[in-house]
């Protein structure tokens, strides 16, 4: 096993320091090691996997009078694509299914449409990535050898594993951080941040300036920003995968993980639940359409206290730096995401702007020491 990776040393820090605070029943609940965040980034590296794989087969030809194994394993596509036929019918011929569609509510159908999709891709997957790689060894050396291959795709497997399973991990931790920190409160800090908001605006109140602007298009579109950000990190991480090569994920993952990181033991230590869990407004948000997205994609997960410091903004800049990095094309796609988010998180009533100014100050941190850590180097002339 070679030397710990800096990441991996932060988890290994993150551990004893929850260890430390509740003890070790937290890691016990292994329901929520699967939330829909960790699933969806897990899912991306199957996906960008299979992509990957795809591509490189379809650029290698086959080698003069392989035509048998051609054709045995165009014909192994049938047995390779079975599960993920057989988990799509029987998905969608459960009456059980549908009939809960049908009482579900708006904000339910997503994440439930979501998790039937994952899983029933999830099933497939497998199969399909184990026929893309027979496929790429009888390309490449014209025969089939076990051993070979196990060390071969076996060892590259395995090594990719490693780079994405302590972001995994670091995402899958958002859900216990409720126990570790309901397990272990301190004094709550709403209102010290909000006190801290008026000294910025002198003596006024953001929050209140705000309700002056609110307008219905614009609280859709803020909405949106917020809620695309579950979308963000497969996205992005996929893409930065795929164009970038391991290095750059490596930079990436690192940046967000640590970030992550550093921002759970803030929930731990300085507790805030921010605006919209402790205060009242004269004036409502207009969120006709996307109320029920941001429902089901956002507030359905989110635990008490996890606002200081807005991981929302840090995160969203980190993804945005990425991108910018190592798929430039995809950078502009998501600009305006990235743009909104600071003012999505006020606007929507989640922070404080100091919980803001904390996560853009330690996004800037968390990128200077990521870039030191891993010397990745920028492919910005990739193209998504």
């Amino acid at each position: 096993m070679r030397a710990l990776r800096p990441i991996e040393w932060a988890v290994l820090a993150f551990s004893a320091f929850v260890l430390v605070r509740v003890g070790p029943a937290v890691f016990l609940e292994y329901r929520q090691l699967a939330g829909l965040r960790t699933v969806s980034v897990f899912f991306a590296l199957g996906l960008v996997g299979a992509v990957s794989l795809a591509r490189e087969l379809a650029a290698l030809p086959w080698r003069e009078g392989a035509q048998r194994r051609q054709r045995a394993h165009a014909r192994a596509f049938l047995f390779a694509a079975l599960p993920l036929v057989i988990a799509a019918l029987l998905a969608f011929s459960t009456p059980t299914l549908w009939a809960e569609l049908s009482k579900a509510r708006t904000a339910q159908l997503i994440p439930m449409v979501a998790t039937v999709f994952l899983r029933v891709v999830g099933v497939g997957l497998p199969t399909l990535l184990l026929w893309l790689a027979v496929g790429l060894e009888l390309k490449r050396h014209d025969a089939f050898d076990l051993r070979r291959f196990l060390r071969g795709q076996g060892g590259a497997f395995f090594s990719t594993l490693r780079d994405w399973a302590p972001l995994l991990f670091i995402l899958s931790a958002y859900a216990w951080m409720d126990a570790v920190v309901g397990g272990k409160l301190g004094e709550e800090r709403d209102t010290l941040m909000a006190s801290i908001d008026r000294a910025l605006f002198l003596g006024h109140d953001p929050l209140e300036l705000l309700e002056s602007v609110i307008w219905r298009p614009l609280s859709e579109w803020l909405a949106f920003a917020y809620s695309f950000y579950a979308v963000l990190f497969p996205l992005v991480l996929g893409a930065v995968f795929m164009f970038g090569g391991r290095p750059a994920l490596r930079e990436a993952a690192f940046a967000l993980g640590a970030a992550l990181l550093v921002g759970y033991v803030s929930y731990s230590l300085v507790p805030v639940k921010g605006p919209v869990l402790t205060r009242s407004f004269d004036v409502s948000l207009d969120l006709y359409l996307l109320a029920s997205v941001k429902e089901a994609m956002m507030d359905a997960t989110r635990i008490t206290w996890d606002c200081f410091p807005s991981m929302h903004t840090c995160c969203t800049v980190l993804l945005g730096w990425a991108a910018w990095r190592h798929v430039r094309r995809l950078f502009w796609w998501v600009l305006p995401i990235v743009a909104s988010m600071p003012l999505a998180c006020v606007y929507l009533r989640y922070h404080y702007v100091v919980d803001v100014l904390a996560g853009l100050g330690l996004a800037a941190v968390t990128i200077v020491v990521a870039k030191r850590l891993n010397h990745s180097p920028s492919t910005d002339t990739q193209s998504a």
